[in-house]
């Protein structure tokens, strides 16, 4: 086997890991609650601490890939996770399965940060696009087999979805560690004070945000005066690659294009089951048209990246494609498998070009950066958009029970008019990516513009 595609082949199976471990959970948390005798507070724990671990270790991944390498950092991470599955697998009560999986997280987020470096420094450019939709796929295969997967391990014990990663993690360590080169690293200082400032902001933001908690959110409120000094003085995202106009615009489309790329399955899956009282397998045949569009439609993004001349223009059309099919969902709630299918496409459009064009906006240097800043982002944003879903059921019920009391209270629920009024506000949300991506493309034409203007008057000077 070509090397690149032995390097891709690891690489994607450990997105898909992560991507089927971030789904598969929810479907364990009742026969969790079981084993332990443990509550909706412990349980939403098991939840968020994964998701809070891998968004902040995005940061201090910065500095630490500058000292290890992708390579061995990525091994270190790959490592991590396999073993605290195991543990969790084992757990003897409810805290050591919420203390791995914030250890898991961890993991989850060392592979998140060096797994697209490698990639893209595995392949040549013109090559790249294709590359990363191909490993893009991972994440909508995770998605579609999550759930099914999750619903037959934990028909036989719960313990099995944690693990099933054991073996598939070992054979997947051993072969990176023969496939994947080893990379240059420098003795560059590691910037301890602007690492720890940001990793102290995001904490409690992220946990504020899961957990709809104002107490959390106020924390990071105070902080975030010294948050910012300290990034003015010492940056862990370097100034030159926030100055680039690539890099910052399509990031900001990317970060509010991700409140539907999730959000969407996440609020059917819970119309269906809880509204339409449908079972998990009904609902996967219904939904399963989003995933598979993107199983197709990633790699042919990422195809149109590398041959197109202007991929913003693919990931206009991406969000377009994505985000009106679910915006009349939202209205209609009718017709939901076939404009899945349409959104499936959509959301794959933009996510391989998108991925590609942030990550190698400034080149090999600044990779680590550019993909950590783009998923502390796109977490943050996807957090955000699942945890508010609660608030829109609650308003469009009108009743006034907690957050976690939900689903349990005796009050009436209308599920289907918050789902419907949240789908459409997510929709807005993402398509608004919109304006960014076209400023860019205006940007990106005024310089090419201004570059052929230069060539010509050099010609014309040298023929005088």
């Amino acid at each position: 086997m070509d090397h690149r595609y032995g390097i891709l082949t690891v690489t994607t199976l450990s997105t898909l890991m992560a991507a089927i471990d971030s789904t598969i959970v929810y479907l364990a948390l009742p026969a969790m609650g079981q084993t332990f005798h443990s509550g909706i507070s412990y349980l939403t724990l098991v939840v968020a601490a994964y998701i809070i671990s891998t968004t902040v270790m995005l940061v201090p991944a910065i500095e630490i890939t500058k000292r290890i390498g992708n390579r061995n950092f990525y091994i270190i991470g790959f490592s991590i996770f396999t073993v605290s599955s195991l543990i969790i697998a084992v757990s003897l009560n409810i805290a050591m399965v919420i203390i791995f999986r914030f250890v898991e997280g961890i993991g989850a987020g060392i592979m998140t940060s060096s797994d697209i470096p490698i990639i893209l420094g595995a392949f040549r450019k013109g090559e790249r696009g294709k590359a990363i939709g191909l490993n893009s796929i991972a994440w909508s295969i995770g998605t579609l087999i999550g759930p099914v997967l999750g619903g037959f391990l934990v028909a036989i014990n719960w313990r099995y979805i944690f693990l099933i990663n054991v073996p598939i993690g070992i054979g997947t360590i051993f072969a990176g560690y023969k496939i994947i080169k080893k990379d240059k690293v420098n003795k560059l200082p590691i910037k301890y004070k602007s690492t720890i400032s940001m990793a102290l902001f995001l904490i409690p933001l992220i946990m504020g945000i899961a957990l709809i908690n104002e107490y959390y959110l106020l924390i990071a409120l105070i902080i975030l005066p010294v948050f910012i000094y300290v990034q003015i003085k010492q940056p862990v995202i370097d100034r030159k690659l926030l100055g680039n106009i690539r890099f910052s615009l399509i990031t900001l489309a990317s970060f509010l294009e991700s409140f539907v790329f999730f959000s969407v399955l996440f609020a059917l899956s819970l119309y269906f089951q809880s509204d339409l009282g449908l079972s998990s397998i009904d609902t996967g045949l219904i939904i399963f048209t989003y995933p598979v569009a993107s199983i197709v439609s990633s790699p042919i993004g990422g195809i149109l990246y590398d041959r197109y001349r202007h991929p913003e223009t693919i990931m206009a059309i991406g969000t377009i494609l994505e985000c009106v099919p679910v915006l009349i969902i939202g209205i209609y709630l009718k017709y939901i498998p076939e404009l899945l299918l349409i959104a499936g496409f959509g959301g794959s459009f933009f996510w391989s070009p998108s991925t590609t064009m942030i990550t190698d906006a400034l080149g090999e240097k600044f990779r680590v950066q550019a993909n950590n800043a783009m998923f502390i982002l796109r977490n943050i944003g996807i957090i955000t958009a699942i945890s508010i879903l609660p608030l829109f059921i609650l308003h469009f019920s009108r009743i006034n029970v907690s957050i976690g009391e939900i689903f349990v209270s005796k009050a009436r629920i209308d599920i289907s008019a918050g789902i419907g009024a949240y789908l459409v506000f997510t929709a807005i949300i993402s398509l608004s990516s919109l304006i960014f991506i076209f400023v860019y493309h205006r940007r990106a034409r005024s310089s090419n513009t201004m570059d052929t203007a230069g060539v010509v008057d050099l010609q014309h000077r040298t023929i005088k």
